[in-house]
Parts: C-alpha cells; structure tokens; sequence
C-alpha cells in the first residue's frame, strides 16, 4: 500500500520505540499500552484512527495471549452481558472522533482540539486510578456494570483507550489476582476484534494502515511484553505503577498546553 511509504524514517523508529516501550509498560504494570503508545504516535504526525488501529493489534495479541494463559480461571458465562455492552459502545465513540476530527474547517485546528481530548483522558485516567479507592463487594449492583462498560465501550472507540473503568469494575469483585487479569484480558480481547472492523469502516485506508503496521510490529509487541513481565515479576509494581502514572499526567498536561505554548 503506498500509504505505509509516506512515513519518514524518523517516524517508523518512533513507532518501533513506542509500541516496544507500550508493550513493556503494560507487561510490568499490568496497563499503559494505548495510555502511552496512542497519545504519542498521535503527536508524532500518525493519524489517531491509525495510531488507535495500530495499538489495537498490540492490545488484542497481548490480551489473547493472557487470557488464553488464564483460561482456568475465568468465568467465561460472566464475560458474555459485560462484553457485549462493551461492544455496543464502541461505535458511538467511533463517530465522536470522527466528528471532533472534522469539527473545524482547518484540519490543524482539528488535530489540537483532539490532542487535547487526549490529554484531558489521560488526566482523568490519573484522577480516578489515584483518587478513587474502591472496596471489594460480594454483589455488585448490575447498574454499575452498565455504567462501566459503556463508559469503556465509548472510550475505546474515541481514544483508544477502554481498559480503566472496566479495571475499576473488576476491582470491586470478589475475585483473586488471577481472575481478576483473566477477566480483564478477555475483556481487551472482546473489544478488539469489533474495534478495528469499525475503524476500519469508518476511516478506511488511514485505519488499515495501522493495522498492518500493528502486525508488522508484532515482533517488538511479543519481546516488548516478554521483557516486560519479566521486569515486573522482579520490581515494586506499586512504586512503578506510581512513576507510570506521573509520566500519564505529564503526557496529558503537556497535551493540553502544547497548543497555547506553541501557537
């Protein structure tokens, strides 16, 4: 396709650089995969569906493989209502983007006005993983599994980035470690696969661009990940979750402020 050709050299480092540090990040710490990769792809001249599409082929690998690996412990009939709601959301999140993509008639207006939608996300994301503290439940109240993954449906299909108030949900369940990621990977996993055939339908060749480049990067996702959970099996995963989640605010203020400084 001769749109993979119009990248500059630069850009396919930056990509190779940005998908193994999102894959290690997210093998330590157990999130940071489009919180990092999707802001920063954007940032560097990628387009957000295409950045979106190709850490879309990043997450579902890595989450296949995980919940693939935690087969055993996952509650497959309780994925089913939670991941279809997921599901649903997803498209009108898609047209969100699509919208503010075209809300101004000049493009690089465009492009700030999304780059600060991104940085506001990431900024909530901080917020709410170091802010709220949540209390295990024996019975949740069903209106917040709606709530929760409707929220992530619209967010993974606006930014890319779905995975925390589905993480919050699961942390309010009565479930150990294992199940607990083990539903959360089926989760990522669910919404993948319907998330890149909506990008796809809705922005066409920009969207498939990222999804070639994701399965070509598919080697650094495999040691990116590898080496990552290696690191985190040996580190304090609080402490780095913690200097991850300065290193997410500061993408996000800067995400905010870039356009007044710069303009």
């Amino acid at each position: 396709m001769e749109y993979l050709g119009n990248f500059e050299f630069w850009q396919y480092a930056v990509f190779t650089g940005v998908f193994f540090t999102s894959c290690f990040l997210q093998g330590v710490i157990g999130f940071g995969a489009g919180a990092f990769g999707i802001p920063i792809l954007y940032f560097c001249g990628f387009e957000i569906d295409t950045a979106i599409a190709a850490i879309t082929i990043a997450s579902m690998t890595q989450s296949g493989i995980g919940a693939w690996k935690l087969s055993g412990f996952i509650s497959w009939p309780a994925t089913v209502r939670p991941g279809l709601i997921r599901i649903l959301f997803i498209l009108p999140g898609v047209l969100a983007l699509d919208y503010l993509n075209h809300y101004y008639e000049s493009p690089e207006e465009s492009r700030q006005l999304i780059q600060q939608s991104i940085g506001l996300v990431l900024i909530l994301i901080v917020l709410t993983k170091g802010l709220i503290k949540l209390e295990t439940q024996e019975e949740l109240p069903v209106i917040w599994e709606y709530i929760a993954f409707s929220i992530s449906g619209v967010m993974l299909g606006f930014i890319g980035m779905g995975g925390p108030a589905v993480a919050l949900w699961a942390m309010c369940q009565p479930w150990n470690a294992k199940q607990s990621r083990g539903f959360l990977f089926a989760m990522l996993f669910y919404g993948m696969i319907p998330l890149a055939v909506i990008l796809v339908w809705q922005f066409g060749a920009t969207s498939t661009v990222g999804l070639i480049l994701g399965i070509l990067g598919l080697p650094v996702v495999f040691l990116g990940t590898e080496i990552g959970m290696r690191v985190g099996n040996k580190l304090d995963r609080n402490k780095l979750q913690r200097y991850a989640l300065v290193a997410l605010f500061l993408i996000g203020l800067s995400a905010i402020v870039k356009p007044y400084v710069m303009g």
